[in-house]
């Protein structure tokens, strides 16, 4: 239809006109959608609102605050427990009793000094060691012990473990290690080796039970090894077989369970038991090694199994990531003293938000700074306090020590020379220290050196 020029202009005004409504209703629903939406945050913001954990030590790790502060110790330092080391003691030993035999994993216990205190209490001279520059040491310094490897060595290094010592002494060694070994090539290497040094080397064979870390698979495969050391008496003597099975605490619920894995494990080393007894008799008599276990499942094994030999180091101390040692309880912690504190977040170029961070997070009210830092490892004591995530550095990173930075809740009471309190993830943390301070009912009774041989 025709429109006159009137019309049109008119028709015009009312389509401007609805235009107009219709872009003030968007509008009008935009600032309604905006502030939901700041609303939502808002409400979400006040909900994640981190709760202020600030507070005091608790009476265990105030006292050994007092004790360190009141010895003069202003530097980072790994504590020791011995009160609670000889209660973990005490759970171990109610669990491995004859006709099983403890050995201690050395290098879960790093110390000359611990490693004794360990062995008296427990009254053991079985060692587990796994590093070579240690064994010399361990011969040395703890008599007469018997030492298995935890692991297969190279020639090359089992060679340097030789040459580090006397010729007269090698033969006398020799009937102290028990070597490892994992699969034919690697005895045979070993064989042509004692030829050459004309040895008689103690053999413990690995068997793969589960953990799909090395070891022979089958009992036929372990015939073969076998015959090797039954044809070379001169040179090679069997003492035993050793089965880790670290993989059965974590078995994933979908495909297996704890129970079912052990069972698995341990059916596999009752066939290549029954296996070398049956086809290899004259190996398997007198007093074998039959290893197995660690801090995580000792607690599963009783006399009616072939294993007679249980390994074990780090439940003694019970780091962080055993938690399913419940029965036990933490004795060994990482000290570190603050030699900084200063007000807010301290976050580089964010300086104009430090009240806000501090608000949305009062545990962020403060920050202190640490001799040292970068541990693996969880703070512990006192409450409040955390590793920023932004200023912090990967773990492990930062061991010569330099200084580290963590945030504190005002109502956590630390000032300069306090100490903040880790609880390491593994115990093998002893190792990235010089000295271990020894308490006993928050009394310095003892400074034990860890390993020196460092690698």
């Amino acid at each position: 239809r025709k429109r006159g020029k009137g019309q049109t202009i008119q028709w015009l005004k009312k389509k401007g006109e609805r235009t107009d409504n219709t872009m003030a209703k968007e509008k009008e629903w935009l600032k309604y959608i905006v502030a939901v939406i700041i609303s939502i945050l808002l409400a979400m913001a006040i909900l994640l609102k981190p709760a202020d954990l600030g507070g005091p030590y608790d009476a265990y790790f105030s006292g050994i605050n007092s004790t360190l502060k009141a010895n003069g110790i202003g530097r980072p330092c790994i504590v020791l427990d011995l009160d609670r080391l000889d209660h973990n003691v005490s759970r171990v030993m109610a669990h491995i009793k004859p006709p099983l035999h403890y050995r201690v994993t050395a290098k879960s216990l790093p110390s000359i000094e611990l490693l004794k205190y360990v062995m008296k209490k427990t009254g053991t001279t079985r060692i587990m060691g796994f590093h070579q520059p240690f064994l010399k040491m361990l011969i040395e310094e703890l008599g007469d012990v018997d030492i298995l490897l935890g692991k297969p060595l190279l020639i090359s290094s089992v060679n340097e473990f030789y040459n580090s010592m006397p010729q007269a002494q090698w033969g006398d060694v020799s009937q102290r290690i028990q070597w490892l070994v994992d699969s034919e090539p690697r005895l045979n290497r070993t064989l042509l080796f004692a030829r050459e040094k004309d040895l008689t080397l103690r053999i413990n064979i690995e068997i793969d039970v589960g953990l799909r870390r090395g070891g022979v698979l089958t009992p036929q495969e372990l015939g073969r090894l076998l015959n090797i050391i039954a044809s070379n008496p001169a040179h090679l003597r069997f003492t035993g077989l050793m089965g880790y099975e670290a993989h059965v605490p974590h078995a994933p619920p979908i495909l297996s369970s704890p129970s079912k894995a052990f069972k698995q494990a341990m059916d596999t080393y009752i066939a290549h038991c029954d296996y070398g007894k049956e086809n290899y008799p004259g190996l398997f008599k007198g007093d074998l090694t039959l290893n197995s276990g660690g801090s995580t499942t000792y607690p599963l094994f009783t006399g009616d199994l072939p294993i007679n030999d249980i390994a074990a180091g780090s439940c003694m101390v019970k780091p962080s990531t055993f938690t399913g040692l419940k029965d036990h309880l933490p004795a060994l912690y990482i000290a570190a003293p603050v030699i900084k504190k200063r007000g807010g977040p301290q976050i580089p170029f964010l300086d104009y938000a430090d009240s806000l961070i501090a608000w949305w997070d009062p545990n962020m009210a403060e920050t202190i700074y640490l001799y040292g830092g970068g541990w693996a490892a969880e703070i512990v004591s006192p409450p409040g306090v955390k590793d920023n995530p932004i200023t912090s550095g990967p773990l492990n990173q930062n061991l010569l020590p330099n200084q580290s930075n963590y945030n504190a809740s005002s109502k956590t009471p630390m000032d300069v020379g306090d100490f903040l309190f880790f609880h390491p993830q593994q115990s093998d943390a002893i190792f990235q220290f010089e000295e271990i301070i020894v308490l006993r009912r928050n009394k310095i009774v003892a400074r034990w050196k860890s390993f020196q041989t460092k690698y």
